[in-house]
């Protein structure tokens, strides 16, 4: 291993270089550069029992927000922003869109894909999420590589 470090002042710039590459794209995702070529898809609403389920993709104030209505009054039984969606002012806006793509009944079971195919579920007679938080993996993973990466740096700087 050794070998990697035969001009250490190369090697520790390189490495300082890739290491906030690194850090960089994981706090901040590449985002698209092209602006958005294509409109959101419509969503055909779905009948479930006696409950019209809508998706209105026809702007970005609209993104991830499902309605449920009743089918005989029409009044509103629940709205829910299933996900949200955060526009860094830096970076065109309409390519962070992220709109729902498809949404379907799967027994007693809303399943909503958005753009990103991210799967969300819920319950189609409450709008409550079913699904199981899977945040607390990223919370975790990402200060380890972090911790990690650091280390090397610094490690790398104290090599003769």
């Amino acid at each position: 291993m050794r070998w990697l470090f035969i001009d250490t002042k190369i090697n520790r710039n390189l490495l300082s270089v890739v290491a906030f590459l690194l850090i960089y794209y994981l706090i901040n995702p590449a985002q698209v550069l092209a602006s958005r070529a294509f409109a959101p898809v419509k969503i055909t609403p779905i009948i479930y029992k006696d409950i019209k389920i809508v998706a209105e993709n026809n702007s970005p104030e609209n993104m991830g927000i499902i309605q449920a209505f009743d089918i005989n009054t029409n009044k509103l039984i629940w709205s829910k922003q299933v996900y949200k969606v955060r526009v860094k002012p830096n970076v065109e806006a309409d390519t962070q869109w992220v709109f729902i793509k498809d949404m379907e009944i799967d027994g007693d079971r809303l399943v909503v894909i958005n753009e990103k195919q991210k799967t969300y579920t819920l319950d189609p007679n409450t709008g409550n999420s079913l699904d199981k938080s899977s945040t607390a993996s990223i919370i975790i993973i990402i200060p380890i590589i972090l911790i990690i990466l650091m280390y090397i740096v610094f490690r790398m700087k104290r090599l003769p």
